[in-house]
């Protein structure tokens, strides 16, 4: 019965050259037979009955064909169909945004060419990979929707999310020359009427679910389980530097003081050298930062609430309408990637390799003037300033520049 060799008939869009209808066994009648009894043999060596045996023989030697899915969203919606408020929608920027960004990941991801089927291309890739962390959908969701397997849509995301953080360096970049950093603190100065100020620093929590180890380390104070984003962003919205998987139960500052960014800081070799005559002071480029981190010579601080008048209430207005500039960025980050305002279901480790991926995204937006549209759900609460660092003594260096800004901040109001 195995002798006739029954035509499979190819569609249009499957290349002859790519997918020969028989190989190996399936090209000898004979051997095909021999094996089907070795088959037998064996299944019947391990006890196995009848009717499994031949459900495991028939679908290897059967006559088979690669899978072939229809036209998925991609080819009849998006590509033919998709307006500019489609975009924005599903992938969050505009489609020749979206091109420039597949150009900028060609040299990262290279779709192998099989003998079985056709390599998703690199846009689709692309696509896949945004709509799910633009979503937060599910991977059978996507797969379905794109017109691929859920395997295939998993390793296509991670792929994808690895090329963009190999970005980072392209996208997240702290100012290296002294034009940039003057740049930066002109635009604080401008906006905020804070002056010397460089970025405003902050951290906030990325929901996941309960870790298999050390679960406890991760549930924060606000009763859910999450890692640590801590940031560092200028007037644009943008991140000059960041880091992503401290457990959420760590404090700010303490992260801060365990984070690279924390040793350039404390070593002069994160920002170019440049300083400014302030009241008689010489003040150097400036962090602004919430009340939970320690006040230094590059990290300024508002005083605390409820003891102050005058020209330190002042100074404090100033400083918070600079350092809102982060909470609006996380907001920004969470608003157009849904992956991390919702809990991310991915495993602990792999959780900044996705915060990254969405870190490296959200920059490349504000960088080529994506507009944001606001979520229709609420973004999660950013995290409750931690215990109050106490200052420093007085007539420190750290508290002398601060007393120079807020006479500075008083004298120009």
């Amino acid at each position: 019965a195995g002798n006739t060799m029954t035509e499979v008939p190819l569609s249009k869009a499957q290349n002859p050259q790519l997918l020969p209808r028989r190989r190996g066994i399936n090209s000898c009648p004979l051997l095909r037979v021999c094996l089907r009894c070795v088959c037998v043999c064996v299944c019947v060596h391990f006890g196995w009955v009848k009717c499994r045996a031949r459900i495991l023989i028939n679908s290897w030697f059967n006559e088979r064909t690669p899978q072939e899915r229809g036209p998925s969203f991609w080819e009849t919606e998006v590509l033919q169909n998709f307006q500019e408020n489609d975009w924005y929608l599903n992938f969050r920027m505009p489609k020749e945004t979206f091109s420039f960004l597949c150009d900028q990941l060609h040299p990262y991801i290279n779709p192998q060419i099989t003998n079985m089927l056709d390599p998703v291309p690199l846009e689709k890739r692309v696509a896949v990979t945004i709509y799910k962390l633009a979503s937060n959908v599910e991977f059978h969701d996507v797969a379905n929707l794109f017109g691929i397997g859920t395997s295939t849509a998993c390793n296509i995301f991670w792929e994808v999310c690895e090329a963009l953080s190999k970005l980072r360096r392209v996208f997240v970049k702290r100012p290296k020359t002294v034009p940039e950093v003057q740049a930066i603190i002109t635009g604080f100065e401008r906006k905020t009427g804070f002056p010397m100020c460089a970025g405003a620093l902050d951290g906030t929590l990325i929901p996941i679910i309960a870790p298999v180890s050390y679960p406890t380390d991760y549930y924060n104070r606000k009763g859910w389980y999450s890692v640590l984003l801590q940031g560092l962003v200028d007037h644009t919205y943008c991140f000059l530097d960041f880091d992503v998987g401290w457990p959420g139960k760590c404090h700010d500052a303490y992260v801060f003081e365990c984070s690279r960014l924390c040793h350039k800081l404390e070593d002069g070799t994160f920002f170019p050298p440049f300083s400014r005559n302030i009241q008689g002071v010489n003040i150097p480029v400036l962090i602004v930062a919430d009340s939970a981190y320690s006040l230094t010579s590059n990290i300024m601080k508002p005083f605390p609430e409820g003891t102050v008048r005058g020209p330190r209430a002042a100074y404090n207005a100033s400083l918070s309408h600079a350092r809102i500039q982060v909470e609006h960025t996380f907001g920004h980050l969470k608003g157009r990637w849904r992956c991390i305002m919702k809990r991310n279901d991915c495993q602990t480790q792999n959780v900044k390799y996705v915060v990254s991926a969405c870190v490296v995204l959200h920059n490349f937006c504000e960088m080529h003037k994506v507009a944001y549209q606001e979520p229709q759900e609420d973004v999660l609460d950013q995290p409750e300033t931690g215990p109050e660092q106490h200052d420093v003594p007085a007539l420190s260096p750290a508290e002398r520049i601060r007393e120079a800004l807020v006479a500075h901040i008083h004298t120009n109001q």
